[in-house]
């Protein structure tokens, strides 16, 4: 078992402050925003804990329960582990070099700048390589990837998957329309039929973690359709900031969260179990391109963690 997988099942819920709970609280239940939102307030949770704990004496302590914490809550999610274990890595270096609490938060603030900055750097080398397709297909809700059309200078047909359980998929239907593209929101389960109909180039999409050897979990739904468009001649293109690599996990590994049956269904089904898997894992041999700040990759892939930076 990972040292992650040991973390996850310690889960010690006191000894945060309230606002320390809350943010914690609504990252473990968000369900609209993407791995980069995760991340920027993952480092918010540890400048709370930083104003509001960096003279106590049990601070290192409080650091670490605040680390573990984050960890757990959404553990298919590396753009959190990644930012928890950076913050962690700073502050506890500076606490214990006796460092001023400003100079402290000044870096995570950078930090931040840097993951925000990384968003705006993969969407210009997707343009750089995919801006020659006419015809694209996206699933779920990425800000990288909406980056990335809102980035092109010309009208594309855009194919969009409804993205069930929540159907966020209507909001990059809508966010597309508003950048001028055209757009076709679709079921699910339509995709490899419509991929066909509409002469579909590229399946674009973001994730949520990517493996070092390019596996990639995102939304549920995302696996199938990269493999049945694969048939069809399509471009399977993977948008991802470095910092949602990780470096440690083996496919097996992984976790992949299951939410509430509530999302599928309010109705009493007697004798049914209602399994609502929210994320699926993509081999890296239905993946053609990931695409990150630093290059454009393709098998056989061996990407780099988010190194540590001089923040």
């Amino acid at each position: 078992m990972s040292s992650e997988a040991k973390i996850r099942r310690q889960i010690n819920w006191q000894g945060l402050s309230m606002r320390h709970l809350e943010i914690v609280n609504e990252i473990k239940l968000d369900r609209s925003h993407g791995a980069l939102w995760l991340a920027l307030r993952s480092i918010d949770a540890f400048i709370a804990l930083i104003e509001k704990s960096w003279s106590s004496e049990d601070f290192t302590s409080s650091l670490r329960d605040l680390y573990e914490k984050l960890l757990a809550c959404r553990p298919s999610m590396s753009s959190i582990r990644n930012a928890a274990l950076m913050c962690f890595k700073i502050a506890e270096e500076a606490y214990a070099k006796g460092r001023e609490m400003k100079e402290v938060i000044e870096r995570l603030l950078r930090l931040k700048e840097y993951m925000s900055e990384s968003k705006s750097k993969v969407a210009e080398k997707a343009v750089e390589e995919l801006s020659w397709a006419k015809s694209f297909l996206t699933h779920s809700l990425s800000s990288t990837v909406l980056e990335f059309f809102r980035r092109l200078n010309s009208s594309k047909t855009v194919v969009v998957t409804e993205s069930r359980p929540l159907l966020e998929g209507l909001t990059t239907a809508k966010e597309l329309a508003s950048m001028g593209h055209k757009v076709k929101l679709i079921t699910d389960a339509s995709a490899y039929q419509s991929s066909k109909l509409f002469n579909i180039e590229v399946f674009v999409f973001g994730a949520d973690t990517v493996l070092n050897d390019g596996h990639v979990v995102n939304k549920s739904g995302t696996a199938q359709i990269a493999m049945a468009v694969k048939n069809l001649g399509v471009l399977n293109v993977v948008l991802c900031e470095s910092f949602k690599i990780n470096d440690q996990l083996t496919p097996n590994e992984v976790h992949l969260e299951v939410k509430e049956p509530s999302e599928i269904t309010t109705e009493e089904l007697k004798g049914i179990e209602i399994f609502n898997l929210y994320f699926d894992l993509t081999p890296p041999s239905f993946i053609d391109e990931v695409i990150m700040e630093s290059g454009v990759f393709k098998p056989p892939f061996r990407l780099l963690p988010f190194a540590d930076k001089p923040f």
